[in-house]
C-alpha cells in the first residue's frame, strides 16, 4: 500500500511540475502539499517538519517571484507603473477570463494599456507588452526549475 501512495504522490508533484508550465494545471503549492500529505501518511519520518517548512518557504518564494517576474520584466524593458500595473492585472484576469491563452494575452494587453494610456506613446506600449511577456516566460522557466528541485529532493528524502 505504502508503494502506491509514493507512486501517487510522485504522479502528483509531477502534475504539479507541469502545472508551472500550463496554468490550468495547480503548479509549485501542488507539489508541496503532496509531500506534506506524504510526510502526514508516513508519520514525519522521512519526511520531516524541517523539511516541509523549507519546502513551504520555497513554495511562498517561488509565488512571489511568479507575479514579481512580470513586473520586473516589464519595468526593464522602460514601462512606467502603471504599465507594470496592467501587466499584473491583465497576469490576474486573463487566468480568469481566458486560461490558458489568458496567460499569455493578459499581461501584454495590460502592459500595453498601461503604458499607452499614461505615456500615449505605442511604440513604449509594445515594448512594455514584450518585457511583461519576456518576465513572465522567465518566471515559468525559473518555476519549473524549482519543481523539478522539489521533487528531486523529495525522492532523495524519501529513498
Amino acid at each position: 500500500m505504502s508503494n502506491i501512495v509514493l507512486i501517487l504522490v510522485i504522479v502528483a508533484m509531477l502534475i504539479g511540475a507541469a502545472g508551472t508550465i500550463l496554468p490550468v494545471l495547480p503548479g509549485i503549492p501542488f507539489i508541496f502539499i503532496a509531500a506534506l500529505f506524504y510526510g502526514w501518511y508516513e508519520g514525519f519520518t522521512a519526511i520531516t517538519s524541517g523539511y516541509l517548512i523549507i519546502l513551504g518557504i520555497i513554495t511562498a518564494l517561488s509565488m512571489l517571484f511568479s507575479y514579481l517576474s512580470t513586473v520586473w520584466g516589464t519595468r526593464h524593458f522602460g514601462a512606467s507603473k502603471w504599465g507594470s500595473v496592467g501587466a499584473i492585472l491583465g497576469l490576474f484576469f486573463g487566468l480568469i477570463l481566458l486560461p490558458p491563452l489568458g496567460i499569455i494575452i493578459g499581461p501584454l494587453l495590460g502592459a500595453f494599456i498601461g503604458e499607452y494610456f499614461t505615456q500615449k506613446n505605442s511604440d513604449q506600449a509594445i515594448r512594455a507588452s514584450a518585457g511583461a511577456l519576456i518576465g513572465l516566460f522567465s518566471g515559468i522557466v525559473v518555476n519549473l526549475l524549482i519543481a523539478v528541485g522539489m521533487i528531486i529532493s523529495f525522492i532523495i528524502k524519501v529513498f
